[in-house]
This record gives structure tokens, C-alpha cells and sequence, in this order.
């Protein structure tokens, strides 16, 4: 077997210094590299620290203002017609006339179409006849019959009265006889032989007659001092007392004819010779008795009614008859005006399904009316709902409208939500005022309602209010400060006047805004990220941001703060008007003239946070 001899030779060492770190490099790669990251890092620190250490700190500054504070909810959705009716017939009958096109433009109780109206026309007009007769004044000849009638009824009633007494005479005595004669039926004398029923029954007959005599004796003394000619309230009273006494009479007789009855029927060998001849009598008496009652009734009644005629003639008409009539006439006019179909809004004439000569019932459909007023309907969360209320104001745009911003007031929020996938979301109507034929049903919108607007408020930028604990403090320079900065930063050879007039517009930014830059060193740049100027929320006017560099330290005041919107803070206390407020302090060297170096400078060619440096003072950005 054949072999091959190693060789145990090592390589000759490198003769000098460098030669033997470079091999040395070279069998130590990976930690090599990481040796060199990590001086290369270390030192770019220990610069980018040296260089920060000579930059004084730059204040994005802005100043407290009146303006005002609002609150707003955004939604989207779709524009609808408020209404859209089907207008239907009340009545039924012949289409007489269509007064109307489809897309003609109507007003309320603009008239659509008549139904036939004439049945309903000769009921209402017969109730205007009745209201009329019933309200109409007296006649003098009215007047004159109806006081004639007064007179004769009471006439009339007196020769009731005087029938009456020729007709008691014989009642009276045929009573007496029966019950007091030495031969009546029911004398004291044949009584002993009733039994114990029937004798306490003629006994309480004889009581009711004894009563009936004495009131006969007065009342026929107080028919005998009267004529037809006396007092009509003398003729009622004797009417009165008449018929009382007639009533009791009766009741006499009735009570009689009880005891006849009984003992005929149940004492059969009672006299029976007298038996029939006494219901014979009380029978006749009875029916004269009746009658007497039924024509005293008559004779009151009927001077009750002549008088009550005579009342209404003189005074008018009861006002409940009137008033009666009054609502028959009114049912009789609301029933003739169903016959003529009207408008029950202003809109859009859609449709027209009748005709002329046609027929049309109760429900038949006469005209589909789109209403001219447009509503937003769209769906807000359960947290900006609980913030919307009726009568809010609302913005609204609209996708397929460039340039129009309607306004519009919130007029319904539902009141239950609707859930879909565990997500609550509730309806809000809005009511669209802003007439304008481009805006149509079913167009997508957007919409801003203003939820809470508080005007003339003291506010600030809200990324200017920081927190410590429950404190809110505000970091603030004070105007000699920003002078100062802001005049060693001019440029030499800049007019004071120039500084003067842009110092006032930035502390009265609510009324105009000024266009600012800031210096460093007498070179113009500009601060990345610190715009010249903003607009504010609302009406607060615009926001203005100054860009300043000082090494005076902030003034920390605490404030009270109240509301606030998208971008501004309210400030109930702590703070006044005009005072300058830093809104953030940007990074040390962030200006170019100032900035370090950065190890990746060299890719892309520009510094971090797309700041560019300018030359020739011309400020970047320009």
C-alpha cells in the first residue's frame, strides 16, 4: 500500500508589523467588523453630542387668542324626498275633472281632481237653510201667532181644569157611597163581614179617600176663584194642583178596586148582588180619573212648548240647538269638500292612474305627490349620536355637486338603535335647507354637524396644552424674549420698520396672519415640520406659528382649561390674551445651517425630516 507524507511545514510568519494585522484581520473577520461598527457609532455620538452642546433650543411659538370653539359630528349617507303620498279619494262617484299633469309643480290645497259632487252639494245646502231658519231673526207676524198660541193654551188648559170638576163630582160621591153609604158595598156596616185580608184593604181605601176629599174641597175652592183670564201663573198653579189632586183621586179608586176584586173572588158569598154593580162602577171611574190626568198633562205640555216658542222667537234660538245645527252644517261641508281632491303638500305631480268619466271609490288612487322638501338621512355610532340633538345646524356637501354647501338642521334622532354585527349605530334625519333643483332624492352626501360652539372664548393650539398629574400647564415665552430673538435674527441691513409692522400681525393673528421665517445665524431656512402659518378651527381666524430660537428658558404657567375641537383648546384661567405659548420644541440642529452631519448623509442628498439646505439667503421651502 502506497502512502503520501504529510507535510508538517508551518507557513513562514509575516516579516514586518503590518503584514502580521493584516493576517491577523484577515482569520478574525466577524469580530473585526464588529470592532469597526461600534468605533464608528461610538464616535458619531460623541460629535453629533458636541455639536448639539453649541446649538441654542428653537420654539415652534404661537400666541393665545379670542376665537371660537365648535364641536362637530361627521356622517354620510343619501338625500330623500321628506314625503311622497298617494293621494286617495275619500268618496265614491264619477271622475268629473283631472286638474293637474304629471311633473306639474302644485302648492298645498292646490285642487287635483273633482268627484261628482252632486248629492253631497243638496245635503249642504239643506243644512244651510236649517242653520239659517234656526238663527234667522223673529217676524213681527211670527211673533204675533206665537203669543196668540201662549194665550190660547192657557185658555184651553183652564177648560181642562173646569171639565175636570164637572167629572170629580160623581167620582167623589160614587166613592163616598161605597165606602161610608148605609148601603155601599164596602160601608162599615158590610165590612164586618170581610175577612182579615180583605178588611185591612177596605180600610186603608177609606184612608186614601178621606185624603182625596180634603184636597178636593181646597182645590176645587181655588178652581172656583179663577177664570180664564187670570194670571197665567195663577192657571199653572191650579194645572198643578189639578193634576196632584187627580193623582190622588186615583190612587183612591185604584185602591177601591183592589178590595172589590179580592173580596169578589175570594169571598164569593160577599154580596154578591152588589158585587158586579161595583166593579162596574170603579171600572168607569177609573177610566174618567185617567183621562182627566192624560188631558192635564196635554194642557201643560202644550203651553210649555208654545212658550218655549215664544222664548226662542223673542231671545233667539238655544244656544245647544245652535250649536247642534252648527255641527251638522260643518259635517255637511267637510262631506262636500271630500268630493274636491287637493294637494296635501307642496311638491311634484308623479303620477295621474284616473281618468275623466272614470270611476272612483273610497280608496281609488287619484295622484302620487313628491314633496318639494329633501331631507339627509344618514347613520351615526352610538358615541357621536349620544352628541347630536334637534336643532342643531349640519353642513352638508355633495358628491355629485362640486361647489355647493347646503345647510340643514338636524330634525329627528332615533331614539332605539339598530345592531348590526355588535356594532350600534343610530338613524339621524336632517332637514335640507337650501333650495336647489341640482340637489336630487337618492344623491350621496356628507354632512357636519355642529354639536357645541362657544364663541369669543380664549383658546390655544391643543398640542400646546401638556399634562402633569390632574395639572395642565402651558409652556410660554414672554414678548421681550421673542423680540429679542426675532431681532437678533434679521438680517443686517433689515429695516425696523419691517420687523415692527410683522411683530404686530403675528400678536394679532385672530385678524390677520403674517408670513413668517426663521434665522440662524443671520441665514434664512427654513424649520422642518414648523409651518409658516395654519388656519384655525371655526371662526377663530388664523392660527400663526413662529419659528424661535432662544436660550431663555420656558415659563411653565398652569392653566384651567375647558371645550375643545379638532385643533383648539379653550382656556378658562391662567392664561390672557396675546400671550405667546409653545406649541413644541424642535430638535437641536434641526435648522441645515446648524445640523450635524449624518452618517447616512450621503444617500439621497437631503438631511432627515426633509429639511434642504439654501444658500444665497433665500429661505427654503420659497
Amino acid at each position: 500500500m502506497n502512502t503520501t507524507p504529510v507535510s508538517t511545514t508551518r507557513p513562514a510568519a509575516p516579516k514586518n508589523w503590518f503584514g502580521r494585522m493584516k493576517a491577523r484581520i484577515r482569520a478574525h473577520k466577524i469580530i473585526t467588523s464588529v470592532i469597526v461598527i461600534v468605533l464608528v457609532i461610538a464616535g458619531y455620538e460623541i460629535y453629533k453630542a458636541h455639536a448639539a452642546a453649541n446649538v441654542t433650543p428653537q420654539y415652534s411659538v404661537s400666541v393665545a387668542r379670542l376665537g371660537t370653539i365648535r364641536q362637530t359630528v361627521t356622517g354620510s349617507g343619501q338625500v330623500s324626498a321628506e314625503n311622497q303620498l298617494d293621494v286617495t279619494s275619500q268618496v265614491s262617484g264619477t271622475v268629473k275633472a283631472v286638474n293637474v299633469s304629471v311633473g306639474q309643480h302644485v302648492k298645498t290645497g292646490d285642487l287635483l281632481a273633482t268627484i261628482d259632487p252632486k248629492d253631497a252639494l243638496v245635503s249642504l245646502q239643506n243644512a244651510q237653510i236649517a242653520y239659517a231658519k234656526l238663527v234667522a231673526p223673529a217676524k213681527n207676524g211670527d211673533l204675533a201667532n206665537a203669543e196668540n198660541s201662549v194665550v190660547k193654551s192657557y185658555s184651553d188648559a183652564f177648560n181642562t181644569v173646569a171639565s175636570t170638576f164637572v167629572d170629580l163630582p160623581t167620582v167623589m160621591t160614587g166613592l163616598k157611597s161605597m165606602l161610608y153609604g148605609a148601603n155601599g158595598y164596602l160601608s162599615d156596616a158590610y165590612a164586618v163581614h170581610l175577612n182579615s185580608t180583605a178588611r185591612p184593604m177596605r180600610d186603608a181605601a177609606g184612608l186614601r179617600f178621606d185624603a182625596a176629599a180634603k184636597q178636593y174641597a181646597v182645590v176645587i175652592q181655588e178652581y172656583q176663584g179663577l177664570t180664564r183670564a187670570s194670571a197665567t201663573s195663577s192657571i199653572d198653579a191650579l194645572l198643578s194642583d189639578t193634576y196632584s189632586l187627580l193623582k190622588t183621586v186615583s190612587t183612591a179608586v185604584q185602591e177601591t178596586q183592589n178590595t172589590v176584586n179580592y173580596a169578589s173572588v175570594n169571598q164569593p158569598d160577599y154580596y154578591p148582588r152588589d158585587a158586579t154593580t161595583a166593579v162596574t162602577n170603579l171600572n168607569s171611574w177609573s177610566g174618567t180619573v185617567n183621562s182627566d190626568l192624560a188631558s192635564i198633562l196635554s194642557a201643560q205640555s202644550t203651553i210649555t212648548s208654545n212658550a218655549n216658542s215664544l222664548a226662542t222667537l223673542q231671545t233667539g234660538a238655544d244656544t245647544l240647538d245652535v250649536q247642534s245645527q252648527q255641527l251638522s252644517l260643518q259635517q255637511a261641508q267637510e262631506n262636500y269638500a271630500k268630493y274636491f281632491i287637493r294637494a296635501p303638500f307642496d311638491g311634484i305631480v308623479g303620477r295621474i292612474p284616473v281618468s275623466v268619466y272614470g270611476q272612483a271609490s273610497a280608496s281609488t288612487v287619484v295622484a302620487t305627490i313628491v314633496g318639494d322638501q329633501k331631507i339627509a338621512t344618514i347613520s351615526l355610532n352610538e358615541v357621536d349620536a349620544a352628541k347630536v340633538a334637534v336643532g342643531q345646524p349640519v353642513a352638508i356637501t355633495f358628491d355629485a355637486i362640486d361647489g355647493l354647501t347646503a345647510t340643514g338642521t338636524v330634525s329627528q334622532v332615533d331614539l332605539v338603535g339598530t345592531v348590526t354585527q355588535g356594532v350600534v349605530s343610530y338613524g339621524v334625519k336632517i332637514t335640507i335647507n337650501t333650495s336647489d333643483t341640482r340637489i336630487k332624492p337618492g344623491m350621496s352626501l356628507n354632512t357636519t354637524i355642529t354639536t357645541k360652539e362657544k364663541a369669543n372664548v380664549l383658546i390655544v393650539p391643543s398640542v400646546a396644552v401638556k399634562s402633569s398629574g390632574t395639572t395642565r400647564y402651558l409652556d410660554t415665552l414672554d414678548a421681550a424674549t421673542v423680540r429679542t430673538a426675532m431681532a437678533a435674527n434679521i438680517p443686517a441691513g433689515t429695516a425696523a420698520s419691517r420687523f415692527s409692522s410683522t411683530t404686530r400681525q403675528f400678536r394679532n393673528q385672530g385678524q390677520s396672519a403674517s408670513t413668517t421665517a426663521s434665522t440662524t445665524a443671520g441665514t434664512a431656512t427654513t424649520t422642518a415640520g414648523a409651518p409658516r402659518q395654519f388656519t384655525g378651527a371655526g371662526t377663530g381666524g388664523a392660527s400663526v406659528q413662529l419659528a424661535v430660537t432662544t436660550s431663555v428658558a420656558p415659563q411653565r404657567v398652569n392653566v384651567t382649561v375647558g371645550d375643545s375641537d379638532d385643533t383648539n383648546t379653550e382656556i378658562t384661567s391662567g392664561l390672557s390674551e396675546g400671550q405667546f405659548i409653545i406649541t413644541r420644541t424642535l430638535a437641536s440642529g434641526s435648522t441645515a445651517s446648524a445640523a450635524a452631519p449624518s452618517i447616512l448623509s450621503g444617500i439621497g442628498g437631503n438631511r432627515p425630516g426633509g429639511a434642504a439646505r439654501t444658500t444665497g439667503g433665500a429661505a427654503a421651502g420659497r
